[in-house]
């Protein structure tokens, strides 16, 4: 991989996040409009960026690719799960915030970050990698992420269930499921259709990345920088996991290269913003997990292009 290429789209989508910072800092846009633009995102351009990346000619050998970023993906989030749960103690994270500490530093922020890095860095082809990791993202984040948000919530072990519905019908998942079936049988899909849907598309990425520069505006640094367990969470995030991951992916004989580089970029991303809207629905500790979102959004700015450079 051309490593100029690489930073200059990195550099690239950073400035975005310094757009959106600035303009809520200079009063262009207010905080709130983050909410809505959020939704537009996750329910609208990025579900037609999925299935947009999903409108290719079949290839089986794409499609081979696809089944191991689908199992390779799987292995590594459940040993992140495993491995926060067992270093959670270790790194003397108290009761009451040790759940929402595993959920951030086992899952990533996928989707909202993952889907335009990897469209930056890897192409259209690396895109749609990313959106078939996005299945068991989804499904393990929504279930044992859930869970894990749960043990801080008061009586751990009256914890709620987690909604498999909410898992298993997400709107990126219903694209993810329709761009599929339009891969594998080749039903043409008619031009007017396909122009918004690239027009859509288009609007993914610099809006993902101004909508994080919007929420970084908001965290007090004075209070993150004093939380011990905002920087541990963190570390592992950011450094630890993804180390892992790529070590992990060089055992795996055969592994395409393409599939390893779009497995580690988005295992190199922050804590998921999801965490906190499931710290809210199940009883989690928010005030860490917003923490943590924005310690770790902040410096992936540094650590993911280093990251990178195992690519």
């Amino acid at each position: 991989m051309d490593i100029a290429v690489l930073f200059s789209n990195l550099v690239g989508l950073f400035l975005l996040i310094g757009v959106g910072f600035f303009a809520v800092r200079m009063n262009v846009l207010p905080i709130q409009a983050a909410k809505p633009m959020s939704a537009l995102l996750m329910k609208i351009t990025v579900p037609a960026t999925v299935v947009s990346s999903m409108l290719r000619p079949f290839d089986p050998a794409f499609l081979r690719l696809g089944l191991s970023i689908l199992a390779v993906g799987t292995v590594l989030f459940a040993l992140f799960a495993a491995l926060s749960l067992g270093l959670a103690p270790l790194c003397r994270v108290p009761r009451g915030r040790r759940g929402m500490w595993c959920c951030c530093a086992t899952f990533c922020n996928n989707s909202f970050m993952g889907f335009p890095v990897a469209l930056a860095v890897l192409g259209e082809e690396g895109l749609a990698l990313t959106v078939i990791l996005a299945i068991p993202f989804n499904l393990m984040a929504y279930s044992i992420g859930a869970r894990m948000v749960c043990m801080d919530a008061d009586g751990a072990g009256a914890a709620p269930a987690a909604s498999w519905k909410r898992a298993l019908f997400s709107t990126i998942n219903l694209a993810t499921l329709v761009g599929t079936v339009l891969y594998i049988t080749q039903l043409p899909v008619p031009e007017a259709v396909q122009t918004p849907l690239r027009h859509l598309s288009n609007v993914t990425t610099p809006l993902s990345m101004i909508i994080t520069g919007m929420n970084l505006s908001q965290g007090s640094l004075a209070d993150v920088v004093r939380d011990r367990d905002a920087f541990t969470a963190s570390a592992m995030r950011l450094l630890l996991f993804p180390l892992i991951a790529w070590g992990v992916m060089r055992c795996i004989p055969g592994l395409d290269g393409l599939v390893m580089g779009a497995a580690l970029l988005n295992m190199s991303m922050p804590a998921p913003a999801a965490a906190t809207l499931m710290g809210e629905e199940y009883g989690g500790n928010v005030q860490i997990g917003s923490r943590l979102i924005f310690l770790s959004s902040l410096l992936c700015v540094a650590t993911i292009p280093l990251i990178s450079l195992l690519l």
